[in-house]
């Protein structure tokens, strides 16, 4: 089949970005990083001290957008998604506290998200590839062959995030996982759902492993 879809959605420190790596290794599937292309764009906003609210019109937005896209270059590979930028890949960049605290803002603009659906798309095309994020199941492969739909209980979430985050505490880090479900699931635009014919999975108390090789069994029914 030349062109496979996975989803993989869920609420932040589900495990969807450790269980997408995992599968897309163990597979040799493309890994399609939704997540890394709004922290880009808010990166990007914050570098050049831009508010959303500074954008006169969508098509003034539409044009920074489509701007900021052509200046990177993307590699995707079973190992993840690489955004590179003036010849520098960019990692912490990426991760750091004030993207984290915008990047939902960011991530809501309706009109940042049909460019960034569009470009993932794009990216997606001839491609076997597994993509995780928020609404990749529910809005932007809704056709994908497989859909799943990764849960956990908020202090178990908050454990996982709080190892990934060096500047940030436990309950730091909770606190920001409590605002980020209430945005994620109250916006107006593509809210944290349960996408259609998703198979769901609790990995609270899973190991890595486990679910990887549950999404493995489920890949080789549909295939």
């Amino acid at each position: 089949m030349k062109n496979f879809i996975i989803t993989i959605d869920g609420p932040a420190g589900s495990g969807k970005t450790s269980v997408a790596k995992a599968l897309a290794r163990k597979l040799s599937l493309d890994l399609l990083e939704s997540g890394s292309f709004y922290r880009y764009i808010t990166w990007r906003l914050l570098k050049d001290k831009k508010d959303l609210k500074d954008f006169t019109n969508n098509e003034e937005l539409k044009k920074y957008l489509k701007e900021n896209f052509s200046k990177i270059k993307i590699n995707i590979s079973s190992n993840g998604t690489y955004i590179i930028f003036n010849g520098k890949l960019l990692k912490e960049e990426l991760r750091s506290k004030e993207v984290d605290e915008l990047v939902s803002e960011v991530a809501s603009n309706p009109i940042v998200r049909s460019e960034v659906n569009q470009f993932l798309k794009t990216l997606s095309q001839g491609r076997r590839i597994i993509t995780e994020g928020r609404d990749m199941g529910s809005v932007v492969f809704p056709e994908a062959h497989l859909k799943i739909y990764l849960t956990a209980d908020l202090e178990e979430r908050a454990r996982r995030r709080a190892k990934d985050v060096k500047d940030r505490d436990f309950f730091e880090v909770k606190r920001n996982l409590i605002e980020r479900d209430l945005k994620d699931s109250k916006r107006e635009v593509a809210p944290l759902s349960i996408p259609e014919g998703a198979v769901v999975i609790d990995t609270t108390h899973l190991t890595l492993a486990e679910v990887v090789e549950k999404i493995e069994n489920l890949v080789k029914e549909r295939l």
